[in-house]
């Protein structure tokens, strides 16, 4: 039987024996930088006027040459990498030609074998150099890699390749389907990956407008709040009656930020809405967009069974002047005590502050007649008697 001194003993030489390996893996590692190191440093030494020729011709008209003498694949792999750094300082027919060197040099055709390799983060840096040289002749292998990638983060990597070279809209449009089926809640970033595409997006966020799934619909969405576009308005009017609540609040929040879409129906429907998020949006946009017609609807929504409408509606009355002001005031009056008085009573003091710390900072006419107009008005509805001396100096 083992005694206790003894097991310890084994379990102390393969600690050792475990604590060489480590040091000897990390030492080969470090001896293989070191190489990898001098191997780059030699061919960026071997080819550094070829480096200077391609910044010096990168706006004439022919393409540009490719490296004379044979080309090793480690050489072209380093070489790779520097026009990479190139492409990133360049744009236009520059970037372009940068491109069109990579496939001349056979660039594009090795990181394409490369997509077939045995390792999958080969694989994903052989997708991801091709998108930087974007490649339209790869779009094919790199829609097979996305469909076989969607367990890890690698599948927003691919992604972005087929962006960065994809050849059309119906291109972008598959990615993107794929990808908000494999993960959750991305829209955000699929319209970014979506914005590193050279092709015209705006026809493909007004086509996602028009699907029938929701997670399309919410890109699309996002997609026009980021990169306005005219003519929409149709889409945006049906998008408020769809089953999908995100999607409405989506659609609703994209229209009030135009003055046009406005008007009183719309505006009656939104302060109306089931969604109190709708409410909430519509009631800010009153404010935000000075529409002075619509106080009695703002006003009338300070009493909202929502914390949130009540606060943006007292908030957009007292961005409407005097007269929005005069509507919070009025609240003080008709009803003394609830919620609705309360969020009226605590806005018409943090303006009056507001005011206050303003004519402090300057002496602008209008501003104290504005000032004391308001004071006015609240000091009425409360039935006050202090003076606009002593409110100044409190």
């Amino acid at each position: 039987m083992q005694t206790p001194l003894a097991t310890a003993i084994v379990f102390l030489y393969a600690l050792c024996g475990l604590t060489v390996l480590g040091l000897l893996v990390l030492f080969a590692l470090k001896l293989r930088n070191i190489s990898v190191e001098k191997q780059t440093m030699r061919c960026l030494e071997k080819y550094r006027d070829y480096f200077v020729y391609l910044q010096a011709h990168g706006e004439e008209e022919e393409r540009l040459q490719v490296p004379y003498g044979d080309v090793t694949q480690k050489e072209k792999q380093i070489i790779q990498k520097k026009l990479f750094e190139l492409m990133e300082c360049f744009t236009g027919i520059h970037r372009d030609k940068l491109i069109w060197l990579c496939e001349d040099m056979g660039l594009v055709e090795l990181d394409m074998q490369r997509l077939n390799g045995k390792w999958k983060w080969t694989r994903v840096d052989a997708a991801y150099n091709l998108g930087i040289m974007r490649s339209k002749l790869a779009v094919p292998a790199l829609m097979t890699l996305l469909q076989k990638n969607t367990n890890d983060t690698s599948v927003f990597i691919i992604a972005r390749s087929v962006a960065k070279c994809a050849r059309n809209t119906e291109d972008l449009w598959e990615m993107a389907t794929h990808v908000v089926r494999a993960k959750n809640n991305v829209h955000q970033l699929v319209v970014d990956i979506i914005s590193d595409s050279q092709v015209d997006t705006a026809p493909l966020f007004a086509q996602f407008l028009q699907d029938s799934d929701a997670e399309l619909v919410k890109i699309g969405l996002i997609g026009y709040a980021v990169h306005a576009q005219p003519g929409i308005e149709p889409a945006l009017y049906q998008l408020i009656q769809s089953p999908d609540k995100e999607v409405r609040i989506k659609a609703v929040k994209l229209m009030c930020r135009d003055i046009r879409y406005m008007n009183e129906q719309t505006l009656t429907d939104f302060m109306n809405h089931k969604d109190w998020e709708i409410r909430a949006m519509a009631a800010k946009a009153i404010g935000s967009l000075k529409l002075h017609a619509y106080i009695p609807s703002l006003k009338k929504a300070v009493g909202d069974a929502n914390w949130w409408v009540r606060h943006h509606s007292a908030r957009s009355l007292a961005q409407l002047e005097v007269e929005g002001f005069a509507a919070l005031c009025e609240i003080l009056q008709e009803e003394r005590n609830g919620h609705k008085s309360e969020m009226a009573h605590q806005v018409i003091q943090e303006e009056l502050e507001k005011e206050k710390l303003v004519l402090q900072s300057a002496t602008a006419t209008e501003k104290l007649v504005q000032y004391n107009e308001k004071l006015h008005l609240y000091r009425k509805s409360y039935r006050k008697t202090i003076s606009t001396v002593q409110a100044l100096e409190r």
